[in-house]
């Protein structure tokens, strides 16, 4: 059952001397890598030199307690699991784990079956987003590698991902990105390229994209004071209940 814990690595902090041990020496067993602390300030050092892919820790503890040991790991990383343990049932600490996103409250003395139940339940959660940013990076290296300008926006008209080139050709003298109008106007203090569209000059690029839908047109980027030609292929990409996206590619003519 938790066979899936052997590929993550845990940060336990506990300052109680008999409970430790004996928790440490389960966790040891059931975990890729432990990494064990007395108290918040050392946890959060070991969270700077390990980087854990889950903690677990009590709350009350000397030096720094494991709310605001939590508070400064999340501002480092807001996505990372926190499990908290504590022998007080107290309202005001409940609230304020739930306040801070703590993934999960267990009373002591702490039940084996739940602990390693609420491990594995965001075990799966830390490898899926593992394996998304695996993927993710994976594309970006296919798309960085082709010829040609690739970018992806909503209908807002907002960037969600581009390659390499996109980032290569839009961007000023202090190497930032173009925003979305730099795609469409002629910025005269910034010197932005100005983007026409071939078809129809009086008309947006970006809302004639999205208007008509076509697959392929012509539009002229003029950067540098000079006009390069590109033919725009494009897809629309709308899944149920989700907002559509236009995959855009860019090849020069």
């Amino acid at each position: 059952m938790t066979s899936i814990l052997k590929e993550i690595t845990l940060l336990y902090v506990e300052d109680d001397e008999t409970i430790r041990p004996m928790l440490e020496k389960v966790l040891g067993r059931k975990v890729k890598e432990l990494f064990v602390a007395q108290d918040g300030e050392e946890g959060y050092q070991k969270f700077i030199d390990h980087n854990p892919d889950i903690i677990l820790t009590d709350i009350k503890m000397p030096k720094q307690d494991g709310i605001a040991m939590a508070k400064k790991i999340k501002k480092i990383n807001e996505n990372i699991p926190v499990i908290v343990t504590s022998a007080h049932s107290e309202a005001n600490y409940f609230l304020e784990a739930i306040e801070l996103g703590i993934d999960a409250y267990l009373l002591k003395p702490i039940n084996r079956n739940k602990l390693l139940d609420s491990l594995e339940s965001n075990a799966k959660i830390v490898l899926y987003e593992k394996e998304k940013q695996k993927q993710q990076k994976l594309l970006q290296t296919v798309v960085d590698l082709q010829a040609s300008i690739i970018f992806s926006i909503d209908k807002n008209k907002e960037r969600l991902f581009a390659n390499n080139l996109f980032f290569d050709y839009f961007k000023n003298e202090n190497k930032s990105i173009y925003d979305e109008s730099s795609f469409c106007e002629y910025d005269e203090v910034n010197k932005n390229p100005i983007v026409k569209l071939l078809e129809n000059e009086n008309e947006l690029w970006l809302d004639y994209l999205f208007s008509n839908q076509k697959e392929s047109f012509k539009i002229s980027i003029n950067k540098n004071n000079q006009d390069v030609v590109f033919l725009v292929k494009a897809k629309l990409i709308h899944e149920k209940d989700d907002e559509p996206i236009m995959v855009i590619t860019l090849v020069q003519l």
